[in-house]
C-alpha cells in the first residue's frame, strides 16, 4: 500500500484498520498499534497523504516537506514563543512523551514570563483555536523536531522527540533532498497503486505534479514503468511494469474510502465508475450513500455500497443503507450473496453478534439484504 492514511472516524472501526481488513481479512488490530506505538517503530506517523502510517524510510523522505500546518507558524511571532518552545523540548527530553492536554498540564509547574503565560492560554484566533501549546507541538513536528509515539484510545497523538522516537535504522538519517525524494516517493507512488495517470501518482503523498512528471519521464525510459492508453480517455497513464496482471479476478471485499485503490476519487471513478463522495464530511441533507458507505468489490467490478455501523452497546453491525451501483454485469445473485458473505464476515472482526438491516434503510440492496 505504501501508505495507510488515518482518521479519527470511528463509526464502524478507525479509519485505519478498515483497509489492512480488506485488503487481509480478519487480523489482529493489536498488531498494527504494537508497530505504531512500541519501539523499535515499525511504522510512524507523518503528513503524506494527508495524516498517515509510513515505514521509517518513508517517513524520512517526507520530512523535509512543509505540512498542512504551515499557517501555525505564524504563532512564532509572539514574544513568549521562542521560550515555550524550548520549555516544551526540555520536557519531552526530560520525562518524555507527553499529548497536547499533558504538555500544557507540566508547563504549569513551570515559572512561565507573562508573555508566556499569555501564550499558553490562548485558544481562540485562526492560529489557535486549537490552544497555542498544541499549535507549538504541531510546529515542531512540522520542523521534524518532535514526532508521535502513537496515539491514545481517544486518538490524540503523543509526541516525542523524533531522536527518541525513531527506530535505530533512520535514527540518523536527515530528511532527504527534495530531488531525491521526490524520485523516491514517485517510485513508491506507482508501487502502491500499480497504475494511474499524473494526478492520481502524484496524489499518493500529495506532491505537486509538475515535479512528478520528470520522474515518471525517467522512470519510462529506465523501463521500470509503462505509458499505456486506457480507451476512452485521451490522457497517458503509467502502469508498473512489475506487476503480474492476473487473467481474471475473482472474490470480494468491503472497501474503504481510505484505500489507496480508491481514495483518488477521479481515478475510481475512471477505472470502477464510482463517483463517490463520502457522507461524514458532507451536510447530513446532502448526502446520497449515507454517512460512511463501504464499496463492495465483487470480481473485479464495485456492485454496491453499504452505509455501515457498529453498535458497540448491542454489538451489531448495522446495515444503514444499501444501493445497487448503476450498470454492473454482475448478477443480483451474485451481488448478493458476496455482500452476505463479506458482512458476516465484517462483523466477525469487529466482534458483532448480530446483523440487522433496518425496515427504514434506504436503498434497494438493502430491501432485499432485509429479507435474508
Amino acid at each position: 500500500m505504501g501508505v495507510l492514511q488515518i482518521d479519527s472516524v470511528n463509526v464502524l472501526a478507525r479509519a485505519h484498520y478498515v483497509p489492512l481488513f480488506s485488503r487481509l481479512g480478519s487480523y489482529d488490530t493489536g498488531l498494527l498499534h504494537a508497530a505504531t506505538a512500541a519501539p523499535p517503530r515499525l511504522l510512524l506517523e507523518q503528513w503524506g497523504h494527508e495524516a498517515c502510517f509510513v515505514p521509517p524510510a518513508t517517513h524520512r523522505l517526507l520530512a523535509g516537506f512543509t505540512r498542512r500546518w504551515s499557517s501555525g507558524h505564524r504563532i512564532d511571532a509572539h514574544p513568549g514563543a521562542a521560550r515555550l518552545r524550548e520549555r516544551i523540548l526540555s520536557e519531552l527530553h526530560s520525562r518524555g512523551p507527553a499529548t497536547a492536554l499533558e504538555m500544557a498540564s507540566r508547563l504549569t509547574a513551570h515559572d512561565l514570563s507573562a508573555p508566556e503565560q499569555e501564550l499558553a492560554e490562548a485558544t481562540t484566533g485562526h492560529d489557535w483555536n486549537r490552544g497555542a501549546i498544541k499549535v507549538l507541538l504541531e510546529n515542531l513536528f512540522d520542523e521534524d523536531l518532535v514526532t508521535t509515539a502513537g496515539r491514545t484510545e481517544y486518538f490524540h497523538r503523543i509526541y516525542a522527540l523524533s531522536r527518541a522516537a525513531l527506530p535505530p535504522s533512520v535514527r540518523d538519517v536527515p530528511p532527504a533532498p527534495r530531488s531525491e525524494a521526490i524520485a523516491r516517493l514517485t517510485e513508491l507512488s506507482i508501487a502502491a497503486i500499480g497504475i494511474g495517470d499524473l494526478a492520481a501518482i502524484a496524489d499518493v503523498f500529495r506532491l505537486p505534479p509538475r515535479e512528478v512528471a520528470p520522474e515518471l519521464d525517467r522512470l519510462r525510459t529506465s523501463g521500470e514503468v509503462e505509458a499505456v492508453h486506457i480507451e476512452g480517455i485521451e490522457r497517458p497513464y503509467y502502469l508498473d511494469a512489475a506487476l503480474t496482471v492476473p487473467r481474471a479476478v475473482a472474490g470480494a471485499r468491503f472497501l474503504s474510502p481510505f484505500d489507496p485503490l480508491i481514495f483518488f476519487r477521479p481515478r475510481a471513478l475512471q477505472f470502477f465508475s464510482l463517483d463517490y463522495r463520502i457522507g461524514i464530511y458532507t451536510p447530513a441533507a446532502k448526502r446520497t450513500r449515507g454517512y460512511y458507505s463501504l464499496p463492495l468489490l465483487v470480481d473485479g467490478e464495485i456492485v454496491a455500497r453499504a452505509d455501515l455501523a457498529l453498535d458497540r452497546k448491542t454489538a451489531t453491525l448495522q446495515v444503514r443503507g444499501a444501493w445497487d451501483e448503476d450498470e454492473v454485469s454482475i448478477d443480483e445473485v451474485r451481488r448478493d450473496e458476496a455482500a452476505r458473505a463479506e458482512l458476516e464476515r465484517l462483523a466477525t472482526w469487529l466482534g458483532a453478534t448480530s446483523i440487522r438491516v433496518p425496515s427504514d434503510a434506504p436503498g434497494a440492496a438493502a430491501a432485499r439484504w432485509r429479507r435474508w
